[in-house]
């Protein structure tokens, strides 16, 4: 076992992690890839932006709504590294009535891609030849339709951006390095985890 601050971790699972890491970062979608379920959330940093594809229908004060709503949605990359663009997911998480009740259940998305465990749709983010999302890049744009039955007047649907984030084979080689120094790997334990990374060099 080894620990890591205050987490213990088995060797095996950490050469799991380091391959994976290198994998997945490089090669988009290995057949080792994490569900969407398993994606990391990468909100924070990749940021969703909607906007309605026509009109804000909801923007005057009449009492009537509408049965449909469109918007366009792409996602931004606010950090400093890349991300993989074949990984990148929407999860339409939630949709709020102005009175701010979860009105989730009362709408229908259209054309979902799949949807999460626990009953979430997504969407998969288009790209193009390119395999990363760069820095500070913005992504394709998907068209998100709502059916409103009940004609209710809500806010944007609330996103959330899934995805997996570039790792360098130079930020893994110095993980490993890192891990021996410490005594934390054994040199045999650190050659088996890079020999089952197939990732190029920068």
């Amino acid at each position: 076992m080894i620990r890591i601050g205050s987490m213990v971790i088995s060797r095996k699972i950490l050469r799991s992690c380091v391959c994976a890491w290198s994998l997945l970062s490089f090669e988009g979608l290995a057949i080792s890839a994490p569900s969407v379920d398993e994606l990391p959330n990468i909100t924070s940093g990749v940021v969703p932006i909607i906007s309605y594809k026509e009109h804000d229908p909801f923007a005057n004060d009449q009492l009537t709504s509408v049965s449909h709503v469109s918007y366009v949605i792409w996602v931004k990359n606010q950090t400093d590294v890349p991300v993989v663009a074949e990984s990148l997911i929407l999860v339409i998480d939630r949709i709020v009535e102005l009175s701010g009740a979860d009105i989730s259940d009362r709408i229908n998305v259209k054309g979902a891609d799949g949807h999460t465990k626990d009953g979430r749709p997504y969407f998969l983010v288009p790209y193009d030849s390119k395999k990363e999302l760069a820095p500070y890049a913005e992504s394709e744009s998907i068209t998100l339709e709502l059916d409103n039955p009940d004609y209710l007047r809500f806010y944007p649907p609330t996103i959330q951006v899934r995805g997996l984030k570039r790792v360098s084979s130079k930020s893994v080689d110095e993980l490993v390095d890192t891990l021996v120094n410490k005594g934390l790997l054994t040199p045999e334990e650190a050659t088996k985890a890079l020999e089952s990374s197939s990732a190029p060099d920068e």
